[in-house]
């Protein structure tokens, strides 16, 4: 049943929802985004989307390399597949505050105008909003850029988790987002939302695998947070989406002496890092997590066993993220099996005591050594540290 907390939040909205379901006739859900004329230039400049082609895609900044060009980024697949459910699926309304364009939406405004609302800038009404009709039955997505879904942190707690609400969170912009600014990092989400029960927390290592977590979003009945970044795709040949089992990761290299753990497309520059040791002679293993929460646990476990270093990468501020849940499974295992208390843990994320300036995102990740020749020297600094050699230790 909905909390006596939040009940009085979502009244208004669920009882509204009865609309959706037939009582008014299609059109009437739509809602006009709220004037703007007397925000300030400030926050005006908050809602500016970034400049996107006829193609919906994401013009790069003159720094981001040219192979990356003719690629669309993340919030064009999302939108896209977003687009390609709702014709199955009425249930599905999508909800954003302010930012149809930035988000993508505008594509599923365009396709079921009936099933789109703009709340204005108000996040937080965005999000009980979602949850009135997610508990009347609905499946509401509501797409929000990662920075701008802070300000809804209490509705997200007592609203969505404290019903277990399905209610899709798109975390838009998760991540280094360059050029619109500090206040624009979405660097802070992922910490806040580890520690809810009920949420669902994941992230795609590729624009395929975003298609198939969105799919895997709707086909379970709990909150779900999917983040991902503003950052164009890989290229990834187009694949049929698939529903993943919720918490489950998968091994993309097998390794004897280090391991890699990852979340988000950071897993692609892990790989490469991976190529750059093996060239010196390290054994190192792979394994894509998906899901910040809940954690695969077991298959990290199993894929640790015998290493001498493992490493998490994330690009999220690194205090109480991604790497510190991988901590955490650790440090419960140590207590029982004496085969994990020799196996230090490294995680690299964004680092915790300090804001991330302006800039593109190449100078930033170089910055704060997030791009491969960073995150290289890293791993190589942990090697140095714990003065351990190639091929030492075998599997046990």
């Amino acid at each position: 049943m909905p909390s006596t907390t939040s009940s009085t939040r979502v009244s208004v909205a669920a009882s509204a929802i009865t609309r959706i379901t037939g009582s008014v006739p299609e059109g009437r859900i739509t809602r006009r985004p709220l004037p703007l004329r007397r925000c300030s230039a400030s926050v005006m400049a908050d809602r500016r989307a970034p400049a996107h082609n006829a193609e919906g895609q994401a013009e790069p900044s003159p720094a981001q390399s040219v192979e990356t060009k003719k690629t669309p980024n993340y919030t064009a697949f999302f939108a896209k597949e977003l687009v390609e459910l709702g014709k199955a699926d009425r249930r599905i309304v999508a909800i954003t505050a302010g930012m149809p364009t930035g988000t993508g939406l505008n594509k599923f405004q365009a396709a079921y105008p009936d099933r789109f609302i703009d709340v204005g800038i108000a996040e937080q009404h965005a999000v009980t909003l979602a949850t009135g009709l997610a508990l009347a039955g609905m499946r509401p997505v509501v797409a929000l850029y990662s920075t701008f879904l802070q300000r809804a942190f209490d509705q997200t707690v007592h609203d969505v988790c404290q019903n277990d609400a399905p209610v899709l969170l798109a975390v838009d912009r998760s991540g280094l987002v360059g050029e619109d600014g500090t206040s624009h990092q979405g660097m802070f989400t992922l910490p806040a939302q580890r520690m809810l029960p009920n949420l669902v927390v994941a992230s795609p290592k590729d624009e395929q695998e975003l298609r198939s977590l969105l799919r895997t979003a709707f086909a379970q009945d709990h909150p779900f947070a999917l983040h991902y970044p503003r950052d164009a795709g890989f290229g990834v040949p187009d694949a049929d989406p698939i529903e993943l089992p919720v918490g489950r990761g998968e091994v993309l290299r097998d390794g004897r002496d280090l391991l890699f753990v990852t979340f988000g497309p950071i897993t692609y520059r892990a790989l490469e890092v991976a190529d750059a040791l093996e060239a010196r002679g390290w054994s190192v293993g792979v394994l894509n997590a998906r899901f910040a929460k809940p954690l695969d646990r077991q298959l990290i476990l199993d894929q640790a066993r015998g290493k001498q270093l493992v490493v998490t990468f994330e690009e999220s501020v690194v205090s109480g993220g991604f790497g510190s849940a991988v901590l955490e499974a650790f440090e419960e295992a140590r207590m029982t099996d004496p085969a994990y208390r020799s196996i230090p843990v490294r995680p690299i994320g964004i680092p915790g005591d300090r804001f991330v300036d302006h800039g593109s995102v190449v100078d930033l990740r170089r910055l704060i050594r997030l791009d491969v020749p960073g995150l290289t020297a890293q791993v190589e600094e942990a090697i140095a540290q714990l003065g351990i050699t190639a091929g030492a230790v075998g599997q046990s």
